[in-house]
Parts: structure tokens; sequence; C-alpha cells
């Protein structure tokens, strides 16, 4: 389990529809229900529901940033708003909480507040600039469940998000930005762990757009597929079969028509 996400749980427990977990952590929660094992991750990703958000949230989530004692406060610059906050004082607090919001400021209405500009990440940045698209944003919320107090995104989202991050990650790249390999590699690896979760009994249709990004990510994964044993063998599952997870993911979001 990641750090800090029982204290969190508990503390936003009245607070579930104002929030959704995503990223790492959700995939990590998906993992260890199914008695997997997923990558090592310290970070809260959590993405601000607008349409839910009122003071009573902005109020309790800056008593859990001041009780966690977070010497760093972060805020990104230009219209794309994300929040990092690190380096709690509290060792039973997340290291990490990275928040996105669609709606500038929402978080900057404590008195006290003290926001300093937020390092440019590669994975924050695409990840901001994601969910400012209206599909992606519906997608996620409409894909999420409430969990043990937890709400966070379902399998089907994740698989989406990160598919998207890849994409992303990798235009800029090409276009000679100076992205971190291994993030790109990291989102294409996740889908692949993730894909193990997906039912045959189950499938869905994708908005348009994700579809699209879906069918991309497909053909690259096959032009550039992971190292299927490792990935399997450190996830718990030893013969992961490429064919496997490629015709799950086609036909979990109807890819082949």
């Amino acid at each position: 389990m990641v750090r800090g996400l029982d204290t969190f749980r508990r503390f936003f427990k009245d607070f579930s529809g104002n929030y959704i977990l995503i990223g790492g952590a959700a995939c990590d929660e998906h993992m260890t229900d199914a008695g997997l094992i997923f990558r090592a991750t310290k970070d809260l990703d959590l993405v601000l529901i607008v349409e839910a958000l009122n003071t009573e949230f902005v109020q309790h989530f800056w008593r859990f940033v001041r009780e966690g004692g977070y010497e760093t406060r972060q805020k990104s610059g230009g219209g794309r708003k994300y929040y990092r906050f690190l380096k709690p004082q509290k060792e039973i607090y997340p290291y990490q909480l990275e928040l996105f919001a669609r709606n500038p400021d929402l978080l900057d209405l404590a008195d006290d507040t003290h926001l300093t500009p937020i390092p440019v990440d590669d994975d924050m940045s695409s990840l901001s600039a994601i969910l400012m698209n209206d599909d992606y944003y519906g997608f996620t919320i409409e894909n999420s469940e409430v969990e043990d107090d937890l709400h966070r995104a379902g399998v089907e989202t994740l698989i989406c998000l990160k598919a998207k991050a890849y994409l992303d990650l990798k235009k800029r790249k090409e276009k000679e930005e100076k992205i971190d390999e291994r993030n790109i590699n990291k989102h294409k690896n996740d889908v692949v762990r993730l894909a193990v979760l997906l039912s045959p009994e189950n499938s869905r249709h994708l908005p348009d757009s994700i579809r699209d990004d879906m069918r991309q990510f497909m053909d690259l994964l096959k032009l550039e597929p992971p190292d299927y044993g490792t990935l399997g063998k450190l996830m718990g599952v030893p013969r992961l079969d490429e064919e496997v997870v490629v015709n799950q993911i086609k036909h979990t979001f109807i890819l082949s028509v």
C-alpha cells in the first residue's frame, strides 16, 4: 500500500464526492485487490471534481495539509492548474500529493496559503492537459467508484489515461523536448499491468476521441512491445502472454470494429 493512503482515506471519508484518486496509487489499489503486485509509487494523484467542490472541502483539505506539516507547497503557472505538496513532517501522511483542477485557483482560498511556483514536470503537465479535455474528464468521473471510503478511478479509466499520457509524452519527446524515456515507458508498462485486471465478459464504448487515442496506442504497443515476461514476473503473473493482453484490451474497448 502507498504510504499515507489510509490516513488520507480516513480523513476524507465524508468527502469522497469531491475527488477521484488516479495515477499509481489507484493502480496499486486495484492490483492489490486482485492479489497482484504493482510497481513502487509514493504519490497520490487526485482529480478535483469541479462540480462538487465547496468551501467545506477546501477548508478540510487545507486542514489536512497543515496537520501533516507539509513543508513544500507548490502551484503551477499558466492556465493549467495543478498543485503539489511534499515532505510532510508526520510519516503517516502521504509523502507527496498532486492535485489536478480544471477551475483555476480552486484551492487558493486559505488566508495562510503560500504556494511557490511548481517546477516543470513531464507527468504532471501532461496529465493536467489530458484532464482539461472534456471527454477524458467526463470519462474519468463516469467510470470511477467508491471502495472502502476511497473514491478511485476504475481500471478502464486508468488504462485510457495511461495510454494517453504515453502518447503525449512520446510526441513531446519526438519534438526534442527533454522527456525522460523512463516516464514514457512507465505508462506503457502500466497499461499492460492493468490489462490483466480486465474482465473478458465486459466491454464498453469509448468517446470517439478516446477510442482514436487507444487505437493509436495499440499500434505503437505492437511496434514497441514491452518485456512481457519481466513485467509478468514482477507483478505475479509468470506467464503473461502478449497476445492475450492485446486481445483483451481490444475486446474491452471495442477497438477492432
